[in-house]
This record gives C-alpha cells, structure tokens and sequence, in this order.
C-alpha cells in the first residue's frame, strides 16, 4: 500500500513552484522552480543527470567518483559548446572592432 502511495505521489504533476523532488545515488534533493527554470525543465535536467550517472554506474566506476566524474563530463560538454559558438562569435566582434575603429 504504501508503494502504491508513492508511486501516485512520483507520478503526479508538481504544482506551480512546489519543489520537485528526486533521488539520486540514493540521495533524496528537491528543486524549486524559479522563474528561470521551469519544473518541466528541471525535470528535464534531472533526467539528463541521472542518465548521466547511470552510464557511469553501468560502466562500473565506484560510487564515490561518480559525482566528480559527472560533474567533468558536463563540464567539458559547456566548454566545447563554448568553443564551438563563443570563440566565432568573439572573433567577429574584434574583426568589427578593427574595421569600426576611427583612424
């Protein structure tokens, strides 16, 4: 009885700004939703996280390097998303400056 409550508690739709909850590793968090991050986005993350830390888990790390080495994983993904927009962008802007600078 009391799975089947829990079950129903996991499967109901957050209301508006209620925390979500999850558990991760075995480690229950909640995130509040602000009005930059919806509950549907979290729940999104949330997600992504954890299968990020199962494929880690299958390949059988330790669970105490399992954060950190998430944590690298998405790091490096930021930094290449980074290079692959920023540093184009970054160049045009001096390439403007150069050709719009008053001689």
């Amino acid at each position: 009885m009391q799975d089947e409550q829990k079950n129903e508690e996991e499967s109901q739709p957050a209301q508006e700004n209620q925390a979500i909850r999850f558990v991760i590793m075995g480690i229950p968090y909640s995130i509040k939703p602000t009005d930059e991050l919806s509950a549907a986005d979290i729940d999104v993350l949330v997600t992504y996280v954890k299968n990020r830390v199962e494929s880690y888990t299958q390949k059988g790390y330790d669970h105490s390097r399992i954060p950190m080495l998430v944590a690298f994983d998405i790091a490096n993904e930021v930094w290449e998303i980074q290079k692959f927009y920023e540093l184009p962008i970054n160049r045009a802007i001096d390439k403007l400056k150069i050709v719009l600078e008053p001689e």
